[in-house]
């Protein structure tokens, strides 16, 4: 069988697969879309509620409640357990939320129990669900999020318990600024955190606390990583060579940020729009005639591609899978723009610098050219092999230049 024919099934073979797990995910999908959004009748009680969950749900709950000798218990008696326990157990489960939970919960229960459903994540409705705090369904044909009747009074006394609000806007802080940070570093170990946190907060970290906190965060908002590596952004596949980049770059600090980027690089949807970025925006709607929000995808994924370490021509294969490149010159231009883009964009493995913002801070690392734009300065060019200035002790040609 010749390598072709083998290629050909192989792909074939690949593609059944990905169609078959497509199906799988779009049937997940529509089974949890179907749990969440059948029919509610408000007000809602907790006993009702519960009922309608399956053991293992109440199960899940028990956990989330941390609730000691009722593991054995049948699914009548485990509901009953849980009906006494949510309401008394609502200080503690929300201690670690920051103000975005919170205030979802405040706001339910200052509407009467229930509000027409904002735009949730089907993982963040699970992580309400699983601890017994909000219910959703459809009411008079609209959406809506609810919280059990039993709860709303003890979650309005929550706004007037200020030592309480107080660990709130810590937790929201500290949360903000390790998604910020890991925005724009990639990777960071435990204690390099831990001291940069200490840094900006200005007081000493209580590790275990802010810990439990970041474990309850990372359920609901998804933006990073925990593991044995430490922290890292979400869209970090391999935080190991992160940080092995950042080592090789001992003598560079990491980038001076303020306490203010932080908290706003922190914030969820966040993606940096700097001048290079909105012109690519702009040159695509205006050069292949799409929408702005169609562009704003493609750009924003060039800039993440950048960051995970892939040089010019893995962004530009990304580009010809999703443009249609109808000659030399329009592949010129978008490259130009691919160039400018990668040239002004904070990268992981530069500790937070764009390469201009290295160059200009005199550690001079080889900015990207453009074919165009390398004509007649073959006279500064650098060696493939010569080590590259960037500061990473690799060759040129394994580095920058690539």
């Amino acid at each position: 069988m010749s390598n072709n024919v083998m290629d050909k099934q192989l792909e074939e073979g690949l593609l059944k697969a990905l169609s078959g797990l497509k199906k799988v995910s779009k049937d997940i999908e529509v089974k949890q879309d179907q749990k969440h959004w059948g029919n509610l009748n408000v007000p809602v009680t907790l006993q009702e509620q519960l009922g309608k969950m399956t053991k293992s749900e109440l199960d899940n709950i028990r956990k989330n409640l941390e609730l000691k000798g009722v593991s054995s218990l049948k699914k009548a008696e485990l509901v009953t357990v849980l009906q006494e326990m949510i309401p008394k157990t609502l200080e503690k489960v929300c201690l670690p939320f920051d103000a975005e939970r919170l205030r979802l919960l405040t706001k339910i229960a200052h509407n009467g129990g229930h509000m027409i459903a904002q735009e949730l994540e089907p993982h963040q409705i699970e992580y309400f669900r699983a601890r017994g705090l909000i219910f959703t369904g459809i009411f008079q044909g609209k959406r809506i999020l609810a919280v059990p009747d039993e709860l709303i009074v003890p979650i309005l006394s929550l706004e007037d318990n200020k030592k309480f609000t107080s660990i709130i806007n810590r937790n929201t802080e500290w949360i903000k600024l390790t998604y910020g940070l890991c925005y724009y570093y990639g990777a960071l170990s435990t204690a390099q955190l831990s001291e940069m946190l200490e840094t900006f907060t200005k007081e000493p970290l209580r590790l275990r606390e802010f810990l439990d906190v970041i474990h309850h965060a990372n359920p609901y908002h998804k933006e990073i990583s925990l593991n044995e590596e430490g922290f890292s952004n979400i869209r970090v596949y391999d935080p190991k060579r992160v940080k092995q980049e950042h080592r090789m770059r001992e003598s560079v600090a990491f980038f001076p940020f303020t306490k203010k980027q932080l908290l706003k690089a922190g914030e969820a949807g966040f993606v940096e729009k700097n001048q290079s970025y909105l012109e690519f925006v702009q040159f695509l709607t205006l050069y292949f005639e799409m929408d702005r929000e169609a562009a704003d995808s493609i750009v924003e994924e060039c800039v993440y591609a950048t960051r995970i370490g892939d040089g010019p021509n893995e962004v530009m294969h990304y580009l010809g899978s999703v443009l249609e490149f109808e000659s030399l010159e329009t592949v010129q231009a978008i490259m130009d723009q691919v160039v400018h883009l990668m040239n002004n964009t904070k990268q992981w493995f530069l500790k937070g610098y764009t390469p201009i913002e290295l160059r200009e801070h005199s550690l001079k690392p080889e900015l990207l050219t453009s074919p165009k734009q390398t004509e007649g300065k073959t006279n500064e060019k650098i060696g493939r092999n010569n080590p590259c200035p960037c500061g990473s002790g690799k060759k040129y040609k394994k580095c920058c230049g690539r």
